[in-house]
């Protein structure tokens, strides 16, 4: 029993170990076109627009906001402010798909049809979102 104990705990240490610290290297631009952007913004709650660009962080290993809503044609960028590289995936509908990126680096979607997409960083369990696209 000892030593299901000590290694669930040797586990639990590894994998915390990997979701914060040492900045990487940056890894291949993503599809749908991941770049620098300096600011993007960002809110709590749901976020709505009406025009422009809908901006989401990834801060506090979280999606902020978790909810926002756009129009078909609006573009929706989520900005990496946390140390450790996310991605942002829908993995229900496939509507898009984020490599994993690094702070201050951005990946940008643009919704083309109306739905609510659910999406997930595929590395750390717990960080979801929403995105509900409207006519």
């Amino acid at each position: 029993m000892k030593r299901l104990l000590t290694l669930l705990l040797a586990s639990t240490a590894l994998v915390a170990a990997g979701c914060g610290g040492d900045e990487e290297e940056d890894p291949a631009p993503a599809a749908g076109g991941a770049t620098t952007q300096e600011d993007a913004g960002s809110g709590s709650g749901e976020a709505e627009s009406a025009g422009g660009a809908v901006a989401i962080s990834m801060k506090n290993f979280q999606f902020v906001p978790k909810a926002a809503t756009v129009k078909v044609g609006q573009t929706v960028t989520w900005t990496n402010d946390d140390s450790a590289p996310h991605n942002a995936v829908d993995e229900k509908t496939s509507a898009f798909k984020s490599e994993l990126f690094n702070k201050g680096k951005t990946y940008e979607f643009t919704a083309e049809k109306a739905g609510k997409i659910d999406y997930v960083c595929t590395i750390h369990p717990g960080m979801v979102g929403t995105l509900t696209v409207t006519q």
